[in-house]
């Protein structure tokens, strides 16, 4: 039987008490555990005020969630200085963990025109720090890995949100289209790869620097997958040129990409962001259909743009881009209002 979410807080918080250091627990054992902001999967964090400072209690239910990648995943990137939190303690059995409390400062909260580009700098250096670990203990982003997160775009996309038909012609083309995105995605170098680098899972520290959450679905993979995921961020849009120029700036320091042509290179970045913003179009739409998370639906406009965009901009592509025009921008708005208005009764 499931445990309520409240038995799985007692739970949670009888086993952090025991985790704690005789002095900690019992200094704190009267304290309440305060939750802090969640995010798009199960996993929820609390806040525990200790006499030295704060450590965030996780639970991660272990049928959904991976503790053992999270851990394994933290080791790999504190050894090449990468700020990730410490952990604790854990319990790999029920999901526990007491791990360290970066604050309440995500970097899309201090992002603008004056700090972007210091910002920025900081961040993508971080991408080039990760891509320094050895990946042999982490799975591939394979073909069918890749293939298996853009079905998530028709399924929950097109078919649960906007109600089309995907059988048939347009079928076919969304083969066709995956084929392409899929094929130039194993063509790029290869290195570890966050998988969700972006201003939501990047902590502004107490000395400005950055760190680093939400790790554990790192994969061995193409080299800009967080660089898009960064730069071609769903929660925040920025002008073309300042992209490409912040894109030139990585390039420039890629040990893997340096002497490749900047257009190779940008198509490469483009195609793999592509993938990634026709994925993150089914994850919005799931969360809202299938897990009941309604905050996500407003982050769609802004993540189909970046799919326009990038269909528009490549004649390889211009199919999907005619069918987009056609078929889905004449009923997206209203399809999101209608569904964000369900959210509210």
């Amino acid at each position: 039987m499931t445990p309520s979410p409240n038995d799985r807080l007692q739970q949670l918080k009888h086993w952090a008490y025991k985790a704690l250091t005789p002095v900690q627990a019992t200094l704190d054992r009267a304290a309440q555990m305060i939750p802090v902001g969640g995010d798009a999967g199960f996993r929820n964090y609390y806040r525990l005020q200790l006499p030295e400072g704060s450590l965030l209690a996780v639970d991660a239910p272990p049928e959904t969630e991976d503790s053992r990648a999270f851990v394994a995943v933290a080791g790999l990137l504190k050894a090449q200085g990468v700020s990730v939190p410490d952990v604790h303690s854990v319990d790999h059995q029920s999901g526990f963990m007491l791990v360290d409390d970066f604050g309440d400062t995500l970097l899309l909260q201090a992002l603008n025109d004056s700090s972007a580009d210091e910002f920025y700098g900081k961040a993508l250096d971080i991408i080039l720090q990760i891509q320094t670990c050895k990946p042999d203990t982490l799975p591939p982003y394979s073909r069918e890995l890749l293939m298996t997160e853009l079905e998530i775009y028709p399924q929950w996309f097109l078919k649960e949100l906007l109600g089309l038909d995907i059988e048939g012609t347009t079928g076919r083309q969304l083969n066709q289209l995956f084929e392409l995105l899929t094929e130039t995605a194993l063509q790029q170098p290869k290195g570890v790869v966050h998988r969700d680098f972006h201003s939501r899972n990047l902590m502004v520290l107490s000395q400005g620097n950055l760190g680093v959450i939400d790790f554990q679905g790192a994969l061995h993979g193409p080299v800009l997958y967080d660089a898009v995921s960064l730069l071609k961020d769903c929660y925040i849009s920025w002008p073309r040129d300042k992209v490409e120029s912040w894109l030139k700036m990585f390039i420039k320091s890629h040990p893997q990409l340096k002497d490749v042509n900047f257009e190779t290179s940008l198509k490469w970045f483009d195609w793999i962001g592509l993938q990634r913003h026709l994925k993150c179009l089914g994850i919005f739409s799931r969360l809202w259909f299938r897990d009941n998370k309604p905050q996500y639906l407003p982050e769609i406009p802004a993540t189909f743009a970046y799919v326009m965009d990038v269909c528009e901009r490549y004649q390889e592509l211009d199919f999907h881009a005619k069918w987009l025009r056609q078929s889905v921008a004449p009923i997206l708005n209203d399809c999101i209002t209608a569904t964000r208005k369900e959210t509210e009764q």
